[in-house]
């Protein structure tokens, strides 16, 4: 995960770890380009949270009322939840870099390698694979298979 020293400012401890925040906008004070970073609020395991920058997030998929987010941290992949909607996330997330592939799964394009179709996983960059049971469309596969392999 990336922690940036801007965060450890007094006024943003009570925002950072309060439990009724879910998204935080913290302004980048070093960068006059950039005016903001946002954070979103996952769990990893009971009541211990991790505030998680949307460029680390690889793929979601929903659980119910939760969603279920493989998330980078540091050189390793953790999967961590969320009380949220795949439909919420795409509201937060950036639009350019993630697609809906269906009703259960969110792909952020930046990651994605491949789709073994045979074998039903789905590659990342790094090698990674994790299984996606539920159909993808087959013009979302070809347009994945055009525009990102």
């Amino acid at each position: 995960m990336i922690i940036n020293d801007f965060l450890f400012r007094d006024d943003l401890i009570n925002k950072l770890y309060s439990p009724n925040r879910s998204l935080v906008i913290i302004g980048n004070t070093k960068d006059p380009l950039i005016t903001n970073t946002e954070f979103i609020r996952f769990e990893e395991k009971k009541e211990k949270y991790s505030w998680v920058h949307p460029d680390e997030i690889y793929f979601v998929t929903s659980a119910d009322h939760y969603v279920k987010t493989l998330i980078k941290c540091d050189n390793n992949l953790k999967w961590m939840s969320r009380h949220s909607t795949i439909k919420d996330m795409l509201a937060i997330l950036p639009a350019k870099n993630f697609m809906r592939l269906n009703k259960f799964y969110l792909l952020n394009l930046n990651y994605f390698s491949h789709i073994d179709e045979s074998e039903k996983l789905l590659y990342f960059i790094n090698g990674f694979s994790i299984a996606i049971p539920h159909r993808i469309s087959p013009f979302l596969r070809h347009l994945l298979k055009s525009t990102h392999t």
